[in-house]
């Protein structure tokens, strides 16, 4: 029976990274990473010699070696100790040696070219490495955890800088569909800038850059322009790491069917706004009700869209969710207690940070005024209504 066992063999192939000491002329350690380790057999290990000078001379002199290979999220692993042996690409003990080892020679894809020889170590002992936090009672299932977010996150802080995209974004404080984007953006940790101008007297700038002459607008790296939201929320998601759009494919289009039926639903809630009379307010929430019933069938566990994950479709929603709250907030137009589900992930996006931070402080006040000026059923139940100047006509 060998020295290796199935544990080992097993965290030696998943990580493939290990640190191995020799000891230099002077009689010091000399410790240097390989990413090429793997199993020979049930007695040795190899790792593939590409600039590995050093530890090739040091082996010359002395044959001592030490390779320790540890899982870096649960913080376990093993020491291996023994003698090693050196073999030369090139050599009759290499070519009698690659049948076995010619499949690991693949896994080092475009770096095999460059292995000078192949180190062999012959494993004397195996001795187990663990984290002290086992000693004081901490779960294998906890440091999984702790460490796989802590890895994310530097993962996500890095690919953010190495693929960083100048982003501006250019709307007016009440869009609905800018407010995506920027709980996008806000949710994946992305940079960002936002110009807002006033529709009623657009400045020239904004003529000049938008090719409808409509908003949201999205600037990428200073001279790129995209409009419609749908397709800014998708080129930043696809821009940036940590994709909130499903891989699979199928899943993908259900998701941008449903983001679809979602602006339908924030029309809905513009059209509340600006219904003439209780009729025809009351005919607006009973359709979104039917839109919300549809809704409430295809909703999951959650406490997302998808279950588990935040994903695009609860950034097209989030804006639907503000605005119908607030719009409850003066009339009932979203039972809750019919609609548990929907009543669920609504809360839940609205508890979000990205989602709070999405909009202008003064929001709900902005959004009142709207109300107000377009002179509809609902601006004449807002609270003080019959103190408030009149205006003149409607103001969409």
């Amino acid at each position: 029976m060998g020295i290796l066992t199935d544990e080992m063999k097993q965290l030696i192939g998943q990580h493939r990274l290990g640190f191995v000491a020799t000891v230099d002329r002077d009689g010091t350690p000399n410790l240097s990473p390989k990413g090429t380790i793997a199993v020979l057999d049930d007695n040795h290990i190899l790792f593939g010699e590409i600039r590995s000078s050093n530890t090739v001379s040091n082996l010359q002199r002395n044959l001592s070696l030490e390779i320790n290979v540890v899982n870096p999220l649960s913080r376990k692993g093993f020491r291996f100790k023994g003698a090693a042996q050196y073999i030369k690409r090139d050599s009759p003990a290499f070519d009698k040696l690659y049948p076995k080892i010619h499949q690991h020679f693949e896994q080092w894809g475009g770096l095999k070219e460059r292995v000078r020889g192949v180190v062999v170590l012959k494993v004397q002992r195996a001795l187990s490495i663990t984290s002290p936090a086992y000693d004081i009672g901490v779960r294998e299932e906890a440091l999984l955890r702790h460490f796989g977010d802590h890895f994310q996150d530097i993962v996500h802080e890095k690919l953010t800088e190495l693929t960083a995209v100048d982003f501006e974004l250019v709307s007016f404080k009440l869009c609905p569909f800018v407010q995506r984007s920027v709980i996008t953006l806000l949710q994946k940790q992305v940079k960002f800038r936002i110009r807002y101008v006033d529709l009623s007297a657009p400045p020239d700038w904004f003529l000049s850059l938008s090719p409808t002459k409509k908003v949201p607008l999205m600037v990428v790296d200073g001279d790129k322009v995209i409009f419609e939201s749908a397709v800014i929320n998708e080129l930043i998601d696809e821009l940036t790491p940590a994709r909130l759009h499903p891989a699979d494919p199928i899943q993908r289009a259900r998701n941008r069917s449903w983001i679809e039926f979602g602006s339908n639903c924030l029309m809905d809630t513009l059209h509340m706004t600006t219904a003439a009379t209780e009729e025809a307010f009351r005919n607006v929430v009973n359709a979104n009700k039917t839109k919300l019933e549809i809704l409430e069938a295809e909703l999951g566990d959650g406490p997302f869209f998808n279950g588990a994950d935040f994903s695009l479709v609860d950034a097209a929603y989030a804006p639907f969710f503000v605005r119908l709250g607030l719009i409850d907030h003066q009339l009932p137009v979203f039972d809750k207690e019919a609609l548990p589900k929907v009543a669920q992930w609504s809360d839940r996006l609205l508890a979000l940070p990205s989602v709070i931070n999405s909009v202008v402080p003064d929001f709900p006040e902005l959004y009142e005024d709207s109300i107000w000026k377009r002179q509809g059923y609902l601006a004449h139940v807002l609270p003080g209504a019959d103190k408030r100047i009149p205006v003149q006509g409607r103001r969409y």
